[in-house]
């Protein structure tokens, strides 16, 4: 039937008059990576619809129109899997296209109904009876319930927590969690590797000394970052480290970070922009500063975001999965509604150990997230034994084996665990590979750690976000779900649900200016300053609501209370101005404060200044591309985070 309709068409040149941009690409299964023949590539902007064959190895070469382009991909038996880029005029565009089996699709809608109806009471699948009722729809676009009828007992069931009362279908957002930034924090994570972490470092062969990171940004002359372009960091001439440049057109780059020593050498970093070889030489160490280059070329910024989970599901996981499950299926509709127009792709990898049921199972990646979503609520914790489990495998599947998109704004997996991989080295060596091919792809590692975590694991994982340009989250006891959770090594670190922590991470990742226009007021608005704002006084109300609920209020000293307007009474720190700026601004401090710092959007460093009460600041963010920053200093009642726009 979609063959038919599709010949019923008129079927349209692939060559047009005006302006032209450029796509090519594989269309393959998402499962198998097989290459499929009998497709069709549809395209529409804001002119026309155009179709195209793909050739006889599933490959496509297409014109178009510059602009707004989205590219649907359209076969007999499969469903239709949408990606679309703002291409500008002459840009060359490399999309390619994974589909997954209809079948696998329908089966999914199928199994959604036990959790979704559209008429009265909906089963909860308690093992001694019980029922949820669905009472309203939540402004993310998902359902909210309460529930008619409590089950009791303890352990079995969906969505019970064993030994606690029912946990029902609305169980998300109950998990707290707190996150740590250690490109925020260089100096405390060198101390940490060479201190309390030196013999995890020297046991899974991680090493952060002096001179071996390198932060390359790649952005044009008007400040428009280039986005997920490739980034080559070599040594004497020899390649060390792959890495692409991220939503801020920076690439994190690493000299033998799994060997012991320090680096010595010539440093230089080669990126690939516009179809060309762009190369710095003689590269600045992150300690010295960021290391610039300037691309030109017709912009183009992809609208595609990819999400993967990664689900340590062995039995040590059970306190916790439940709840984690549900932050799943509301972060999924979350980022849907939110973010209509960027191309969500979701996957999903949840492993075992070896000599377990399974060691891994796998959901392909796919525009259709109810597969990853019904995939994911249909997982159990059970399995393990000892405590690592099949860590480097798990990551080994979703970083080789998942059909990542070619281009994309961002790529994330987030990777949910309580336990570290078996210390054979072998093991360890292929940890290492995955981690440099995830760097290599542009996959940013989010851990997420969860009850059972102990240091070694903490170590690991810091590691693997540092390595991959990514962030460090963690469960926290506030929450009173699980079993008890370490505290990081760390200063200080906010407190809230964990699903507002994934939802500011992936905004953060994915934030972009568009082409000759900036950031949008919509994007803006997303972006949370107050993640990196701490104050030891008195709670808001959500936190107190999300703190209170489930632990005394003593637990507040442990949590860093995030500012909202007014937090702080009268008091006017510094003054900071004109916001927006074009690079140069003005920072007046009106208070005892000793020390400023400019971070970018995810929170990274890139500047610091002494100071003192009185003293005018003027920082230039002209060599930066366009976007949102912050104006970070300690004072007597907490940090403070102000935020700035970087417009041209």
């Amino acid at each position: 039937m979609r063959t038919r309709i599709i010949q019923a068409f008129i079927f349209l040149s692939a060559t047009h008059a005006g302006a032209q941009a450029y796509f090519n690409g594989k269309v393959s299964d998402a499962l198998n990576g097989t290459n499929l023949k009998n497709v069709k590539i549809m395209v529409v902007n804001a002119k026309d619809t155009s179709y195209f064959n793909v050739d006889a190895t599933g490959n496509y070469n297409i014109t178009t129109k510059e602009g707004k382009n989205k590219i649907f991909a359209i076969a007999d038996g499969f469903v239709t899997e949408l990606n679309s880029i703002d291409a500008a005029k002459g840009s060359t565009n490399k999309i390619d296209i994974s589909m997954v089996e209809a079948k696998t699709a329908d089966l999914d809608r199928k199994k959604r109904t036990r959790f979704e109806s559209t008429d009265g009471d909906i089963p909860a699948y308690y093992p001694s009876g019980g029922a949820v009722k669905r009472s309203g729809f939540r402004a993310d676009g998902s359902y909210s319930y309460k529930s008619i009828t409590s089950a009791s007992g303890s352990g079995g069931g969906d969505y019970m927590h064993p030994g606690s009362p029912v946990a029902t279908a609305g169980a998300a957002g109950k998990l707290t969690a707190g996150s740590i930034l250690d490109f925020g924090k260089w100096r405390m994570w060198k101390d940490l590797s060479e201190g309390q972490f030196i013999q995890f470092g020297k046991m899974y062969r991680f090493y952060f000394a002096e001179g071996k990171r390198f932060v390359v940004q790649v952005a044009s002359s008007k400040g428009i970052p280039v986005i997920d372009a490739p980034v080559v960091l070599k040594q004497n001439g020899v390649e060390v480290w792959k890495g692409r440049t991220d939503n801020t057109g920076k690439a994190e780059l690493w000299a033998n970070a799994f060997a012991e020593g320090m680096s010595k050498g010539q440093f230089s970093a080669e990126a690939q922009a516009y179809g060309k070889t762009y190369t710095t030489k003689n590269l600045n160490p992150a300690e010295n500063g960021i290391n610039f280059i300037v691309a030109e070329g017709p912009c183009s910024i992809s609208d595609q975001l990819d999400v993967a989970f990664v689900v340590d599901a062995t039995g040590s996981m059970g306190d916790e999965i439940h709840y984690l499950k549900k932050d799943l299926d509301t972060f999924i509709k979350a980022v849907s509604m939110r973010s209509k127009d960027i191309n969500l792709r979701l996957g999903s990898v949840f492993y075992r150990d070896n000599g377990d049921e399974y060691v891994h199972r796998i959901s392909p990646f796919s525009s259709n997230t109810v597969i990853t979503d019904n995939f994911i609520l249909d997982q159990t914790a059970n399995g393990g034994g000892d405590y690592p489990e099949a860590l480097e495998s798990a990551l080994g599947q979703a970083v080789k084996n998942l059909a990542w998109s070619s281009q994309a704004r961002a790529r994330i997996i987030f990777f949910m665990l309580d336990a570290p991989c078996h210390q054979d080295q072998q093991i360890i060596d292929s940890l290492h590979k995955y981690i440099a091919l995830a760097a290599e792809k542009g996959i940013r590692i989010v851990p997420i750690a969860c009850s059972g975590t102990d240091k070694a694991t903490e170590f690991i994982m810091r590691s693997a976000a540092l390595l991959t340009n990514g962030k460090y989250l963690f469960l926290t006891n506030h929450s009173g779900i699980g079993n008890s959770h370490i505290e990081p090594s760390t200063d200080v670190y906010a407190v809230r649900s964990l699903l507002d922590e994934m939802l500011a991470v992936t905004a953060e990742f994915s934030a972009v200016p568009e082409c000759d226009k900036g950031l949008s007021i919509e994007t803006i608005k997303q972006i949370d300053s107050i993640r990196m704002t701490e104050n030891p006084g008195l709670a808001s109300d959500t936190l107190k609501k999300l703190v209170l609920t489930a632990a005394d209020s003593a637990r507040l000293r442990d949590s860093l209370i995030l500012r909202e307007k007014g937090s702080f009474g009268a008091i006017n720190w510094v003054k900071i101005w004109p916001n927006p700026t074009e690079g140069p601004f003005s920072i007046r401090i009106e208070a005892d404060i000793r020390e400023v710092f400019i971070a970018d959007i995810s929170g990274k460093l890139i500047q610091r200044f002494d100071c003192k009460k009185g003293d005018l600041l003027e920082p230039n963010l002209g060599n930066y591309s366009s976007g949102i920053y912050f104006v970070k200093y300690p004072t007597a009642k907490g940090w403070v985070a102000e935020r700035i726009v970087l417009k041209r």
